[in-house]
């Protein structure tokens, strides 16, 4: 106990970012508090693609730059996404700058995104990051000596709007995928650990200089979770396009995400130094590193109380069928000296119990917390302002539950037989994660082989009734605290306090490990450990529902957006609030009903969103548009379309019916979008479209090439930032902000009108 004890305390210790160095640290290192003197410049206020705030952010670069010794270039493109989902078109401009190695084997590019989205400032996302980047940059010029490998640096643009400044670098193949070693920073919150998530493909010639940092935080699960969410980094082009790299972010306080709440003020300078220091130890690692080795295989990586630890993948499946003919052979023995009288295969049905009982737990807390205070629902990662104390109420009620669930079957199954029937699933999820996703097979296969060689010991030594029977079976949660822990850190700010269920559920596999403990305890102690827990996580749930209250500093969510329909002189204000606060009620009323389906809009409106349509309300200025049809060819035919934006769009939406027609592809501006059924999730029949920022003020001309019969319906979006005046819309109260900007249409007036051409 004594050692769950200690190894939990260093576990959490090693997951803390450690304090932020001051101005005054040695040149060579890295500090914070020089870092954000770039930061407070970057982040004052908000900079999106395509704004005279990007302009000004951009020539700070440049400036920077060039005082630190580097070639610098800004490179101007337009550019088209073509992926699943709405297309985003834009010009973008990136800013490059090369610092020559002495002897280079290869490049080493150090990357972050520029803009910011026009919903707030964007410190930690991406301001604080640049300012890493610079500070790493000015740390490794500072030891006098130039580096053996080139030190590359890209700012990109329209990273907010679709990866674009990335994905335009990576098409105009500017660098060598076989040379070159890509370093990503990101930030999907203000505070919390630098977490290195994903690495690239032949990440064994790179992995090496990550365990050069102090105190690293990383995961091959976290690759493997990263596959399956929706979300993508600047990395993701560089990935696909084949770079080998490693991605950091800090993921804590998503409340601010994306928000006005995303300030200089607000972010923690202590995750600014977690993030510099594993950066600098990395790129000076591989500065000096013959890149020529890059061409290497895959490893599965975690790291293990402040160590990293690295194998080849093509172990994985050889450990994990090791670690299952370890468990069929432990059971053998604990039969053969009559340790096991049978049971297991109800330990093994009872193990799933403590799993729904987690599940369940989280389940019930949350609902009823969102009960009480039901403006949690509208944010929209997921996470509060003060999570971590739901967090542990969570983690208390969990363990309470697996100890309740102990309690239930003590009396029908034996503590032995609960174990192997839990360590079976252990086997079974070491062998399945083996093939499917190789990097979350440790959590599952180090466990059971620490496990199957104490137990088998114990019984080799202690006899059939020996007390050192479950002694030897608890080692098993000794790597086990240490290999989930840094886990549930990554998943906790992932998925938001309110998907608590999947860490609880990873927290039941470490609990259940603990029970061969409580056999030997007296029989009152774990009913007293489940009473204390409960009232522990009673205790913990209050008081973040005391601290964690909305306020002027810690604003509730909320999203407002007015849509016109030009053609129908309908306004309709529209809210994806899952509860609109009273303010947001003013203006939507409480009807609900689907608007997406007649009003496409990107990013879509929930097609049950809270609205009121009126046409007495603001009417805004819809694009222009003027479509001509030219003589077709065969089945297919051409439009061309002139399309005038209002004065200060953002950016304009074009989406087509596709229920009887096919859009074979579209142009502008150069470049080419893919046609088919790009947005198959979408409401309705507007199942193909792009989306156009940095609409020139004279106009755009888009040829798009259809199929079908008849004139197929087009439906024209211009968006401008901001909220029409309105009498039916007082001014917002303090204690509100707007929603996460990029997940909910919010803040914004979106005119639009149908075509058919």
């Amino acid at each position: 106990m004594l050692l769950v004890i200690a190894l939990t305390g260093w576990s959490l210790y090693t997951l803390q970012p450690s304090g932020p160095a001051s101005a005054a640290a040695p040149a060579q290192d890295f500090s914070a508090a020089r870092a954000m003197k770039d930061a407070e410049v970057i982040g004052h206020a908000p900079h999106p693609m395509g704004s005279a705030g990007a302009a000004e952010v951009r020539g700070h670069l440049q400036k920077r730059l060039t005082a630190l010794g580097g070639r610098v270039s800004v490179r101007t493109g337009t550019v088209a996404v073509n992926e699943e989902g709405t297309a985003k078109v834009g010009e973008v401009t990136n800013v490059l700058a090369s610092f020559p190695g002495t002897d280079p084997t290869g490049t080493v590019l150090l990357v972050a995104h520029y803009d910011s989205v026009p919903a707030g400032p964007g410190a930690a996302d991406n301001g604080v990051n640049v300012a890493a980047i610079l500070e790493v940059v000015r740390a490794l010029r500072a030891e006098g000596t130039t580096t053996r490998n080139t030190i590359d640096v890209l700012f990109t643009d329209g990273e907010e709007a679709g990866l674009l400044g990335a994905h335009d670098f990576v098409t105009k193949k500017t660098a060598d995928p076989a040379k070159t070693v890509v370093i990503n920073l990101e930030a999907r919150g203000v505070s919390g650990p630098s977490i290195m998530f994903e690495s690239g493909p032949r990440n064994r010639g790179v992995l090496p200089a990550l365990g050069d940092a102090g105190r690293p935080v990383a995961t091959s699960l976290a690759d493997e979770i990263y596959r399956l969410l929706s979300n993508h980094t600047d990395f993701s082009e560089f990935k696909e396009a084949g770079f080998t790299g490693l991605n950091f972010a800090f993921l804590d306080g998503s409340a601010r995400y994306h928000t006005s709440g995303d300030t200089v003020a607000n972010v923690d300078r202590a995750s600014v130094q977690h993030q510099g220091d594993s950066v600098l130890a990395v790129t000076r690692a591989l500065s000096g590193a013959s890149l020529g080795s890059l061409d290497g295989g895959d490893d599965t990586y975690f790291t293990f109380l402040g160590f990293l630890v690295h194998y080849a993948q093509s172990l994985v499946l050889v450990l994990a069928v090791l670690a299952v003919l370890a468990y069929a052979a432990t059971v053998w023995y604990a039969r053969r000296t009559g340790a096991l009288r049978g049971g297991s295969v109800k330990g093994a049905f009872g193990f799933l119990g403590a799993l729904v009982a987690s599940w369940f737990t989280a389940f019930c807390l949350w609902s009823l917390v969102v009960l009480i205070r039901p403006q949690y629902d509208n944010l929209l990662m997921g996470d509060t302002y003060r999570p971590e104390w739901y967090r542990a109420a969570f983690l208390a009620f969990g363990f309470a539950a697996v100890i309740a669930w102990y309690q239930l079957l003590r009396r029908r199954i034996p503590v032995l037989a609960l174990t192997l029937g839990a360590w079976g699933w252990f086997a079974f999820l070491a062998l399945l994660t083996a093939v499917l996703a190789p990097g979350a097979a440790y959590l599952f296969t180090w466990p059971l082989l620490a496990g199957c060689a104490a137990l088998a010991a114990a019984l080799r030594w202690g006899g059939p009734d020996g007390d050192w029977h479950p002694v030897g079976a608890s080692v098993a949660a000794l790597p086990a605290l240490v290999l989930f822990l840094p886990v549930i850190v990554l998943i906790f700010p992932t998925l938001g306090v309110s998907a608590a269920p999947v860490p609880l559920i990873l927290c039941a596999f470490v609990t259940v490990l603990l029970v061969p403990l409580a056999g030997v305890l007296p029989r009152r102690v774990p009913g007293l450990t489940t009473l204390v827990a409960t009232a522990a996580g009673t205790a913990l749930a209050l008081t973040g529902m005391k601290v964690d209250g909305f306020a002027p500093e810690r604003p509730a969510h909320t999203s407002l957006a007015y849509l016109w329909d030009a053609d129908r002189s309908k306004g309709t204000w529209a809210s994806s609030d899952a509860s609109p606060p009273a303010w947001t009620r003013t203006a939507t009323g409480r009807e609900r009903g689907p608007v997406s389906d007649r009003f496409p809009t990107f990013p879509p409106v929930l097609p049950y969103a809270t609205h009121s349509e009126s046409s007495s309300g603001p009417r805004p200025a819809a694009p222009e548009v003027t479509a001509r049809a030219e003589a077709a060819a065969g089945s297919e035919r051409t439009v061309r379309l002139k399309v005038i934006p209002a004065p200060g769009t953002s950016y304009v939406t074009l989406m087509a019916d596709v229920s009887r027609h096919t859009v074979k592809g579209a142009s502008l501006l150069g470049v080419k979008v893919d046609g088919g059924v790009n947005r198959p999730y979408a409401e309705g029949p507007w199942k193909w479209g792009f989306a156009l920022y940095s609409v020139p003020e004279d106009g755009v001309e888009i040829t798009l090439r259809v199929s079908g019969k008849g004139r197929v319906p087009l439906w024209l979006t211009g968006y401008t930032p901001g909220l029409p005046q309105s009498p039916d819309l007082p001014p917002m109260p303090a204690h509100l902000t707007w929603s996460t900007h990029g997940d909910a249409l919010t803040d914004v007036t979106a005119a639009g009108r149908g075509i058919r051409a």
